[in-house]
């Protein structure tokens, strides 16, 4: 899955890629049965392979860099239990997709691109020139393609070759292009036969799944505090902003202007891309800690802590005037912050640090924008609805790659985009993979399943009768919709496509048949406006 993000009213909000279904739910429910059922077979198919590069000089040092990619085996390849070994990895001089005379390098692991000849030339090119290993990257976004996989093992008769081959994608292939750019001693490379857990995957992505439905009901309940505590009602009011019908148009014009830009530039923005999502840690801690801290020690509140310079404060997005309350709360975040920023790229941990700093943005956006109606909640999906197709599906055909994946992914830095929710896959045998969703599959529905559940409680609606479990419900099987769709088209697929629809549609349907469409449509749960100077 890939997602990109952008930045509505002070926040980074992120547009990704996955995707969801729409239908009857009696009809999805038995289909994704199905599946369920077949998918374990089906993914059992094919011949997976973990690829492993390594400095070559001292590899078990903490300081060298190893890494492990997964890959596919092509199909001539032996695969066996056992480990393949080659080294230095080397890439052909001047031709950098091995279709002419590579240098003799004997026992050498050879890197190629896709494309100006067959793969078997290429396992036959490098073959000759004594490697023991052939690496091809993929040309295309997307996972890696089967080497002479619809052709049988006879048909190059005499010169089948026989070279261990292994595909990679894409954005693996620009990772190892990194490492040999950066590395200043030689590189190893080692391989062998891949054991997928499909169970495990399955589980990762259950994971995934029931973290963000919980975050959107969460985020909904966090969001009605003030009809919950009326006696806070008017400082909560204070920090709400409400969506407007214009808000749609602008978010599609302004994200599409921030992706172009990251798409060409992205080398130097990913940088201030990582600094803005962990400046946000500072702001989202100070504003949901920070009555937890005073409702612990309610002398912290009345006690005055420092005064920030204006500038310093915009730069945060916190207040001037800091109580000592203020100042606890955004010291954790920005402890937060700086751990984020230098263990960002650490596999064991640095995943818990983004998806801390990740929640609480989401919280945040729940509280902060409020969507007033149907119509303007309306508005806003359809509009990121075909933000998503568009950017996803039919960038291609102008920039000549999706753009949103290419910004998702990194743009070639080896740095990847933070909005996202990222859960270590449970495969086990391939450490670094992550099941990832984007913030904007969750931030964006959950506008309006708080609106939802604010329309449940003012009309005083039973629980089942309501709005808002519908509008969960719908969101669960949209995002079951997804996970399917990603497993069946091993490619990342915008999420909104059926996200959308699987809660505004089932909210238009009740509202229909409870006669209350007309009312959804035109009320106004906004934040009241601020009286004017010198009226009451």
């Amino acid at each position: 899955c890939y997602a990109p993000l952008q930045h509505t009213c002070c926040f980074l909000l992120m547009m990704q890629r996955h995707s969801s279904s729409q239908g009857a739910a009696a009809a999805r429910l038995a289909f994704c049965a199905l599946l369920s059922s077949v998918l374990p077979c089906y993914a059992k198919t094919g011949s997976g392979a973990i690829l492993h590069v390594e400095s070559a000089v001292n590899p078990g040092s903490s300081k060298a860099y190893s890494k492990k990619f997964p890959g596919l085996f092509a199909e001539w390849s032996e695969v066996s239990d056992g480990k393949l070994q080659g080294s230095p990895l080397v890439r052909p001089d001047g031709d950098a997709h091995g279709c002419s005379r590579i240098d003799r390098c004997k026992g050498c692991a050879v890197f190629v691109l896709q494309g100006k000849c067959s793969f078997a030339e290429k396992a036959r090119r490098a073959e000759a020139a004594g490697a023991s290993l052939l690496v091809v990257a993929m040309a295309a976004d997307g996972p890696p393609v089967g080497m002479a996989g619809a052709v049988r093992r006879n048909w190059y008769g005499g010169r089948s070759p026989r070279i261990t081959a292994i595909a990679v994608s894409k954005a693996v292939g620009r990772q190892v292009l990194l490492a040999l750019e950066r590395e200043d001693g030689p590189l190893a490379v080692s391989c062998w036969k891949r054991q997928k857990n499909v169970y495990g995957d399955i589980m990762s992505e259950a994971v995934v799944a029931i973290l963000a439905v919980a975050l959107v009901m969460l985020g909904a309940w966090h969001s009605v505090e003030d009809l919950r505590k009326p006696e806070r009602q008017e400082k909560f009011n204070e920090a709400c902003l409400a969506v407007e019908e214009s808000s749609g148009l602008q978010f599609v014009l302004f994200g599409s202007m921030m992706l172009t830009v990251l798409f060409f530039l992205m080398k130097y923005l990913i940088y201030i891309l990582l600094l803005l999502f962990a400046s946000g840690a500072v702001s989202t801690t100070s504003m949901l800690l920070e009555p937890v801290v005073a409702s612990w020690r309610p002398g912290l509140r009345r006690r005055r802590a420092c005064k920030l310079p204006a500038r310093l404060a915009n730069i945060l997005g916190v207040e001037e005037e800091h109580t000592c309350s203020d100042a606890i709360a955004e010291c954790i975040g920005g402890v937060l912050a700086i751990c984020f920023l230098l263990f960002r790229n650490n596999d064991d941990f640095g995943w818990i640090l983004q998806d801390t700093i990740a929640i609480m943005l989401l919280l945040t956006i729940q509280r902060t924008l409020r969507l007033p109606n149907l119509k303007v909640g309306t508005l806003l999906l359809i509009c990121t609805f075909f933000f998503d197709i568009f950017w996803v599906f039919l960038s291609p055909l102008i920039f000549k790659k999706s753009v949103m994946i290419e910004v998702a992914t990194g743009g070639g830095t080896g740095q990847s985009v933070p909005m996202v929710l990222k859960i270590p896959a449970l495969s086990g045998d391939l450490p670094g993979q992550f099941k990832i969703l984007g913030l904007g599959d969750i931030a964006i529905p959950g506008l309006l399943i708080s609106l939802l559940l604010r329309h449940d409680l003012v009309r005083r609606s039973r629980r089942c009768s309501g709005y808002f479990l519908a509008g969960v419900v719908g969101y669960a099987l949209g995002l079951l919709a997804t996970f399917v769709s990603l497993y069946l088209m091993q490619h990342g697929q915008p999420a909104l496509l059926f996200l959308v629809p699987g809660t505004l549609v089932p909210t238009c349907l009740i509202a229909l048949k409870k006669g209350e469409l007309r009312a959804l449509w035109a009320a106004s749960y906004g934040p009241p406006e601020p009286a004017e100077e010198g009226k009451p």
